[in-house]
């Protein structure tokens, strides 16, 4: 049993020492949406952990971010928030939008929908041979029954 202690211990000190130990914070870096796709048109809200006085807002292809701002009240002070708009004309797929706090970049990945109407009609003729295909099922069993009654 005094073995399985030990080597716990020793795992427990080497998680401890990767993670910088049980006190530390981690840089929660640039964190876009909830990791759901955007819709073209669409806003999003963004968070960044900063606490350097100069950002840059944050843009990426089709992508506009508006000033990043602090909580008026003090709270999370190395946090900062800010809403990204998508453009309209987007291409639908993932984007990498990059911010910067002080000099130091950051960057995640946004997803942008896919709102063609392709997908959309593909889907609607599948669902309407379907329901041909049972509607015509029906009718065949019908026949049948009635020329085997008859």
């Amino acid at each position: 049993m005094s073995r399985v202690r030990v080597v716990l211990a020793m795992v427990v000190v080497l998680v401890f020492s990767l993670t910088g130990g049980p006190g530390a914070i981690a840089d929660p870096g640039l964190v876009v949406g909830d990791g759901a796709p955007v819709a073209p048109g669409a806003t999003v809200a963004a968070q960044m952990g900063c606490e350097e006085p100069t950002t840059a807002p944050a843009t990426g292809p089709g992508i506009t971010g508006g000033p990043w701002l602090r909580d008026p009240e003090g709270h999370q002070p190395w946090s900062v928030s800010s809403t990204l708009t998508v453009a309209s004309d987007a291409a639908p797929g993932p984007v990498t939008v990059t911010a910067t706090c002080g000099d130091r970049p950051l960057t995640a990945t946004l997803t942008v929908a896919d709102t063609g109407s392709g997908g959309t009609t593909v889907r609607l003729l599948v669902g309407a041979a379907i329901v041909l295909v049972v509607v015509g099922a029906m009718i065949l069993l019908q026949r049948r029954r009635r020329a085997s009654a008859g």
